[in-house]
């Protein structure tokens, strides 16, 4: 992933003079605290979130019935629940999977899918406009690239999103506009020789210089962030990606509230996931293979507020006032987009077995980097450090209640690559989730249900707080039942009330004989234009069946699961015995 280590020479003969940078508005700075005397409030009181509007269900019904001449039985009951002035609507939440640039490219293709802006989607597959009637979308690592870019960039179609107009490239507007996901440069190592690379990492220390100015600890995850937000927040472009720019400085996730978009209820409530690294991790709660025991608390960031619903937290703070660790001493610009991103997808930690191991790594040239740059620090380098605001909290049960700092990785470093937990909140009421699952369980680098599963066990640690249809025990069963190989829906015939879980997973080469193009490494961080296009496309395949079979009555079926949670259809049960779980 990373080749830095010849500019992490030079920079440590010659390091940059701190006090010589720049401020802006890319650091945390000093604002006046909340009125009410108090940053923190108990996940009790509900979660913040989005009304849908009808509208958005009224476009999603007209693409499902227009793939049939005239409406069949099924069409005709689904046409009833989301047209009926008594009937709830059904409350639908989406879970991009952590995977790097694999899981940021197969998520796109899956909502693409999605889109009712998508003319293949909308008038062919009938499965165009759940994206719009989603409540809720949630990303952990690569899936939060993903989330991130396409709510901040006021909501594209996923095309513009990954490769935006040409007069969009060339309009000089700096921050206000999005540049594309830029995948053809390296994350890490973009230039095509060693000084414009050099250049690049300069460049980033001088971005996070102000903040360790400010009195804040940087880490890998600031160096991260700062990679992530020139691939996927506005203000980067091919042509300047190498060079001094706005590069998305001051472009805050909290500030997505005021995207216009969002104000008019058109995109789903963005959601991101990271694992909290207890000061004594139980091992005997960890995944084999994995850093962070499942019985950590998960973190959620969405655009108003931050925090856990684990009870051994259960407490937020405004997302806009994070880096604040009490109401009489307030900063706000902590929460830049990409370091946001950068903390969900930080997997840096895995290498810290030993010092030395971590020094030897791919991390260590970053984190010899910063330690030249910024000197000893009393934080951990190989994740994010998040000032503590829930200090004193629940000292019984919240294992971080002393520090003073909080240690944030890859939400997905617990074993659970889905980010499906904030959508079985109570109080959120999401009756179908999508889970989209592009986890590299496999040696080809495809999902095999070991993520999903990861996931279920965590839920059930948490008793009746997380609902949890049953799934498959083992990964052998989902490839003995092709469970992977096509969608399919968990929760149909679960005799305690759950969501319905909508499963669509990148698992496998292409029944019809193609060239598979999905299974990428993660530390694949580069990708051709036409490998985007290639991999988008094919995603696009998986997600509505045209890969696998005659799949004609997808989009019907779909709709059949996605109305499910309301109340049961009689006259879907030919599509819930097509693509129910019935274990």
């Amino acid at each position: 992933m990373f080749s830095w280590r010849n500019s992490v020479a030079f920079l440590v003969l010659c390091p940059l003079s701190i006090a010589a940078l720049t401020s802006g508005p890319s650091f945390p700075t000093p604002v006046a605290c909340p009125s009410s005397g108090t940053l923190v409030r108990s996940a009790g009181t509900g979660p913040a979130q989005l009304t849908v509007l009808p509208g958005a269900w009224n476009t999603y019904l007209k693409n499902v019935l227009s793939t049939s001449p005239t409406p069949n039985q099924a069409q005709a009951g689904i046409h009833n629940i989301l047209t009926s002035q008594s009937a709830r609507l059904p409350k639908l939440g989406i879970a991009v999977s952590g995977g790097s640039y694999r899981a940021a490219l197969f998520g796109a293709g899956v909502l693409s899918s999605l889109d009712a802006r998508n003319s293949t989607a909308a008038q062919k597959t009938g499965t165009g406009g759940l994206l719009q009637a989603a409540s809720y979308l949630s990303g952990i690592s690569g899936g939060s690239w993903l989330v991130t870019s396409l709510a901040q960039a006021n909501f594209p179609t996923i095309a513009d999103l990954t490769f935006p107009p040409a007069a969009q490239l060339n309009s000089g507007l700096g921050n206000a506009a999005f540049g594309g996901w830029l995948a053809q440069f390296d994350l890490t190592n973009p230039g095509p020789t060693a000084n414009d690379t050099l250049a690049y990492v300069e460049a980033i220390l001088a971005e996070i210089a102000p903040k360790f100015a400010a009195g804040f600890p940087v880490t890998i995850t600031d160096v991260w962030g700062k990679a992530i937000t020139r691939h996927f927040v506005n203000g980067t472009t091919p042509q300047d990606i190498l060079a001094e720019g706005a590069h998305g400085a001051g472009i805050l996730f909290s500030d997505i509230a005021k995207v216009p978009s969002f104000v008019a209820h058109e995109q789903p409530f963005p959601i991101l996931i990271a694992d909290s690294i207890p000061p004594r991790p139980n091992a005997s709660e960890t995944v084999p293979g994995e850093t962070v025991p499942l019985t950590s608390e998960l973190w959620e960031f969405n655009v108003f507020e931050s925090g856990s619903f684990d009870p051994m937290l259960a407490s937020f703070v405004p997302t806009s006032l994070l880096g604040s660790v009490n109401a009489s001493k307030c900063v706000a610009g902590f929460d830049q987009a990409g370091y946001i991103a950068g903390i969900s997808s930080d997997l840096f930690n895995e290498f810290n077995v030993s010092a030395a191991a971590l020094l030897a790594s791919p991390a260590g040239p970053i984190i010899e980097l910063i330690n030249a740059t910024f000197g000893p620090q009393e934080v951990r380098l190989d994740s994010a450090a998040v000032p503590n605001p829930f200090k004193g909290i629940n000292p019984n049960t919240f294992a971080n209640t002393n520090e003073d700092f909080v240690t944030l990785v890859d939400g997905g470093s617990d074993g659970e690559q889905i980010p499906i937990q904030p959508l079985l909140v109570g109080a959120r009421a999401v009756d179908t989730i999508i889970a989209i699952d592009a986890s590299a369980d496999t040696a080809d680098n495809f999902a095999n249900g070991t993520d999903f599963i990861n996931s279920a066990k965590r839920a059930a640690l948490f008793g009746s707080l997380y609902p949890f249809p049953t799934i498959p025990s083992t990964a052998d069963i989902f490839v003995q039942q092709n469970l992977t190989r096509h969608p399919t829906f968990f929760g149909c015939n679960d005799s305690v009330e759950t969501p319905m879980i909508i499963y669509i997973a990148n698992g496998g080469p292409p029944a019809d004989g193609a060239a598979p193009v999905t299974g990428t490494p993660r530390l694949q961080t580069t990708y051709t234009p036409e490998e985007v296009r290639a991999f988008i496309d094919q995603a696009f395949d998986i997600a509505t069946q045209g890969i696998d079979g005659d799949a004609s009555d997808w989009g019907t079926c779909l709709a059949c699961g996605v109305v499910a949670g309301v109340p049961r259809l009689s006259v879907c049960s030919a599509c819930l015995e097509r693509y129910c779980w019935n274990g």
